[in-house]
């Protein structure tokens, strides 16, 4: 196949042998490609940093047949993300993130507005100091809608109420009113701010849906009902996010 140029993140990186790595990259021309970085773990590497996890890069890649492994010739670290390695909270944030791309993005198979909600939801999680839960909520509902699995709560979805949806149904991903929510057992409460503030994530322009504001409460359950929906998208709960919620915990 030849000399490959593409750009990507790497969201996983496992060691291999005595100074080299395997790692994940979520790229934009490939979708998600194994690659191995020889000798990456050596301090004079010129890949040392473009090899590590959450490093976003050029990369020159090689790959001799349909079954082999990518190799990297050479690397262009483009923004290391280096806030992220710096602190308990941000690393377990941004692996909960990196999880859910491995997830959703395969192989010969690009994803770019996936691609480019991560890059810009780990901006963010190195610029803030404590907004990690609003960060995590909008990364989730905008996953979903990227991936045709977004929660519908313009109206009822039993009588087409549009003013007074009150709870939302995670298995079916979808709103009803107080008068027919108590057909369904399955449903959670729903009030108007964490309503107003999924409808305003889902629907605005990619550039601004961070750009809002909500109370502590409402934020945190947000995060919750993020999860849960997006848990039921995936057909299982990633394992980082058991992780997260224990780093959460003792920051309580």
């Amino acid at each position: 196949m030849g000399i490959i140029e593409t750009e990507g993140i790497v969201t996983r990186e496992v060691k291999y042998g005595d100074n080299g790595r395997i790692i994940t990259l979520i790229t934009k021309d490939l979708g998600k490609i194994s690659v191995l970085a020889s000798r990456s773990r050596l301090g004079k590497s010129g890949l040392l940093v473009a090899s590590q996890l959450f490093c976003y890069a050029g990369y020159t890649l090689f790959k001799s047949g349909e079954k082999s492994l990518y190799k990297i010739n050479e690397a262009s670290v483009i923004e290391s993300f280096q806030p992220l390695r710096e602190s308990l909270d941000r690393m377990a944030y941004a692996s909960y993130f990196c999880e859910v791309a491995q997830m959703i993005v395969q192989e010969n198979n690009p994803e770019p507005n996936q691609l480019s909600l991560l890059l810009n939801t780990l901006y963010l999680l190195c610029k803030t100091e404590t907004d990690f839960p609003r960060l995590k909520g909008v990364y989730e509902l905008r996953t979903l809608l990227i991936g045709g699995a977004a929660p519908d709560l313009l109206t009822c979805a039993g009588c087409g109420e549009g003013e007074n949806v009150t709870a939302l149904s995670i298995r079916e991903g979808v709103g009803y009113c107080p008068s027919c929510q108590t057909a369904h057992k399955d449903v959670i409460a729903l009030n108007r701010a964490v309503r107003t503030a999924i409808l305003y994530i889902l629907h605005a322009d990619a550039k601004k849906i961070f750009s809002f504001q909500l109370s502590p409460d409402a934020t945190r359950y947000l995060s919750i009902l993020g999860e849960r929906l997006l848990t039921q998208f995936l057909g299982k709960e990633p394992p980082t996010l058991s992780y997260l919620r224990q780093i959460t915990d003792l920051d309580t």
